[in-house]
């Protein structure tokens, strides 16, 4: 919008030469350079968007209706925990790992005596899905199916207007069923993830327990044996460290076998309430975390369930031999404490997401229309999971690192910052700060390995591991370098 999201290209119009070599007779500055690619970068944009959208921006309807992503964001909270749906219906396929890998997670509904599916794949027949609406801060499907409406909603409130938010590893699933056809209706809702989405591979071990929280949640987790902690690292790996964890104040919890419970399920049978034989091989015996409900509804009252899903890594960065936790485990001891108030806080933090995610839309809509608003909400999930905040004890604050997801799976490379600065410039421009302080460490010689080159560094290592010599960098001297000068001077502007 005029007036509050600049263009971070313009700041460099305002800067003095730094390197003091303006006279292009002897060698083009940087800066004269930057300046000539990002003017006809900026023009090239603008007759772009004048084409796409035309000269006046009128906000209608946003997001805009029938609008399927390539990929819609589920229970996306980090880098690691980024569970997505390929498909254009949620029933489908599997739900995955940004990059494909399978993390699949299973709804079952019995309305009545029938039992249908509204997620990922199983014998039963899919509901009729009729629409999926993804926001900054939710992704809600809506499904109807013999007389009943089920609308099922991801969120993960990670609101720019508090750091303890954007750090929570939580995603809230909540399942609202009513009647369509005026009659009252019996309901069971079924729910599972398997071991799978704690593990790198489906050969590797888990084990599973459950608890009561202090505040009487039900609380069940999983997680591998072996707790190798950094035991992989770069593109195309998934987390094998730390634990899931489902937790509900309401329904019947299981621990079983993904494909007994479904099949009790299906025939109206008790759940085994706890399986008794971990560890067990997550991609052979599928393990996993189950919950039903049994309800019923009418055409004067709806009812709704939530189930909270949870990450705890454990350790999230290790930098040049620190390994860091996550900024949440500054303000509570243990990730049980933190899903205890994130209970407390779900009715309030539902409310403040969905008066963000209506600013949001007018906003962009008022700015760029609503097919941009459209694309911007999903741009927002994209890069508030792609980075995770961390707590540098050694230097007694926070830190930021984002992961280059789908290329070379980098720890804080600076050519992937930099397209993402426009959003942290436009809501909190000290988490771009946080983001380029780790590098600048580094290049500072604050680390056990020196840095050695006169530019910055493209990147510190695969993630989650920075350790990255000077002589193993992927030098990029002038765009990189350019990048940094760009970022600091609009950060600079803003405080």
């Amino acid at each position: 919008p005029k007036g509050q999201f600049p263009l971070l290209a313009m700041s460099l119009f305002s800067l003095p030469d730094p390197l003091g070599c303006t006279d292009s007779s002897t060698f083009p500055s940087l800066v004269m350079m930057m300046k000539t690619m990002m003017t006809r970068s900026l023009l090239c944009a603008s007759l772009l968007v004048l084409v796409l959208y035309g000269v006046a921006f009128v906000a209608g309807s946003a997001p805009i209706s029938g609008f399927r992503p390539p990929a819609v964001p589920l229970v996306v909270m980090d880098p690691y925990m980024s569970i997505w749906s390929f498909a254009n219906q949620l029933t489908d396929t599997n739900t995955t790992l940004w990059d494909g890998d399978q993390k699949p997670m299973t709804g079952l509904i019995r309305i009545d005596k029938e039992v249908f599916r509204w997620l990922g794949q199983s014998s039963a027949s899919p509901m009729t899905q009729k629409s999926v609406v993804v926001t900054p801060t939710s992704t809600v499907y809506t499904f109807q199916q013999a007389g009943v409406q089920l609308v099922v909603t991801f969120l993960t409130p990670m609101l720019p207007s508090s750091l303890e938010l954007m750090a929570r590893p939580i995603t809230y699933l909540t399942l609202d069923a009513s009647s369509t056809d005026g009659k009252v209706h019996s309901i069971e809702l079924y729910y599972d993830v398997t071991g799978l989405i704690a593990v790198n591979q489906g050969s590797e071990q888990v084990t599973w327990s459950r608890q009561t929280s202090p505040k009487g949640l039900n609380v069940a987790r999983i997680g591998t044996t072996a707790q190798n902690i950094f035991g992989v690292s770069g593109d195309g790996v998934g987390l094998n460290w730390g634990y899931f964890y489902l937790a509900s104040s309401s329904g019947e919890q299981a621990i079983s076998l993904a494909a007994d419970s479904r099949a009790r399920f299906v025939s109206d049978r008790p759940f085994v309430a706890n399986d008794t034989r971990p560890p067990a091989i997550s991609g052979q015996d599928y393990p996993a975390l189950v919950i039903d409900w049994k309800f019923t509804v009418s055409s004067s009252q709806s009812v709704a369930k939530s189930v909270i899903l949870a990450y705890d890594d454990v350790y999230s960065i290790e930098y040049f031999g620190e390994k860091m936790k996550a900024y949440w485990t500054r303000q509570f001891s243990s990730i049980v404490d933190l899903i205890d108030q994130a209970s407390v806080d779900y009715a309030n933090l539902q409310r403040q997401a969905a008066s963000f995610d209506q600013s949001f839309f007018s906003r962009m809509s008022t700015a760029g229309g609503d097919e941009y608003s459209t694309v911007t909400a999903l741009a927002y999930r994209q890069v508030v999971g792609g980075a995770k905040f961390v707590w540098a004890s050694s230097r007694d604050r926070v830190w930021y690192f984002m992961k280059e997801i789908s290329s070379d799976g980098d720890l804080s490379t600076m050519d992937v910052i930099f397209p993402a600065s426009s959003f942290f410039l436009y809501y909190n421009a000290s988490w771009l700060d946080l983001l380029l302080q780790p590098l600048i460490a580094y290049a500072n010689n604050e680390t056990y390995i020196k840095y050695n080159l006169a530019w910055v560094p493209h990147h510190l290592g695969p993630y989650p591991i920075g350790n990255l010599p000077p002589n193993k960098q992927e030098n990029m001297p002038v765009e990189e370098t350019g990048n940094m000068f760009l970022m600091l001077a609009a950060i600079a502007q803003r405080y």
